[in-house]
């Protein structure tokens, strides 16, 4: 799709979620939404459009993305998608990058996020009726296809597909640097980054690397004022199932009422569980990030991701750090 046309979808994107006239259409979408997923609550599913609305709807980012990135392709092909349902709409990230690549999308949604996924689709459809998009039950033969899902399908996905080019993502998550050196609002920033979405995303922070004589205290003055997470009774049993299985095997803890904290090696941590890593140098730190760095999707610190932005990616925080737009225009 040449970039002038595609600015111009996204200027109609714009519009369409902002008009009035589109409102209960939006409100019936998103309360399917909640009935297909337990995970998507009102807030969660309000965040994430939020987010979409404004770092994917955004015309000038665009032109300065292009500005940067090569030319979309002249060889149109068939480019397969396999989206996750972990977060509400996740998938629409690819969706754009693959339209503005010029290539032809065919999805295969996740059980767990389709209608959102719809109401985007049937609004570019809308605006473009020259934009053709695929939605499969199963994926039929594509000349490429970008493949989200568990570190189990994931081996899965790789032996499939591998005859054609293709992108095929694990699971990851999010560590935060802190150096003692951080502000209150630093702080309240990183609860941010910790708890939108319940810890589902692979941009929450599961991980915080911290130094050997760190005080803990005024983070966690912060984290035990978040309440809101534990109205929602998925969250809720997670946290407690945890925290029976911490008392229970004697494991040390914090329990700050709405998550708890704990000391490991491993970097993904389950919902509802805060894993703090404690390191003795800044060679140390960057020695344990380059030895994880396969997991890690972003690092938020006061020097990297600012804190209370990891939720807020721009159009090229790349998934898994490779760059999805230039793997798609050099598909030959």
């Amino acid at each position: 799709m040449l970039n002038n046309r595609f600015i111009s979808l996204i200027l109609g994107l714009q519009a369409f979620f902002e008009d009035s006239s589109n409102k209960e259409k939006i409100e019936l979408f998103i309360e399917r939404a909640k009935n297909e997923n337990a995970w998507f609550s009102d807030y969660l599913i309000r965040n994430a459009m939020d987010a979409i609305n404004q770092q994917f709807f955004d015309a000038s980012s665009w032109k300065s993305f292009f500005e940067k990135q090569p030319a979309p392709s002249q060889s149109p092909k068939r480019v397969g998608l396999i989206l996750s349902g972990n977060l509400p709409a996740v998938g629409m990230h690819d969706l754009l990058m693959l339209i503005a690549a010029g290539h032809q999308p065919v999805l295969k949604l996740s059980s767990q996020d389709k209608a959102l996924m719809m109401l985007y689709i049937d609004a570019i459809r809308s605006i473009d009726a020259s934009i053709v998009i695929e939605v499969v039950d199963r994926l039929p033969s594509v000349d490429a296809v970008i493949a989200t899902g568990s570190d189990f399908s994931s081996s899965y996905f790789s032996n499939y597909f591998a005859k054609i080019p293709h992108i095929i993502r694990k699971n990851r998550s999010s560590v935060a640097v802190l150096t003692g050196k951080e502000t209150k609002s630093d702080y309240e920033g990183l609860a941010t980054d910790i708890f939108t979405y319940y810890g589902l995303g692979c941009r929450n922070v599961s991980t915080i690397a911290v130094p050997e004589s760190f005080d803990l205290i005024p983070l966690f003055d912060v984290l035990t004022q978040v309440g809101w997470v534990l109205d929602h009774t998925k969250y809720s049993n997670n946290y407690q199932y945890h925290k029976t299985l911490m008392l229970l095997n004697q494991i040390p803890h914090f329990d700050l009422g709405n998550i708890i904290v704990t000391e490991s090696e491993e970097l993904v941590s389950p919902v509802g569980i805060l894993h703090v890593h404690r390191y003795d140098s800044l060679e140390a730190l960057e020695s344990w990030l380059n030895q994880h760095s396969e997991k890690i999707q972003c690092v938020v610190s006061q020097k990297a991701i600012p804190f209370g932005q990891a939720q807020m990616p721009a159009l090229d925080d790349w998934a898994d750090g490779i760059n999805t737009y230039e793997f798609l225009v050099n598909l030959s």
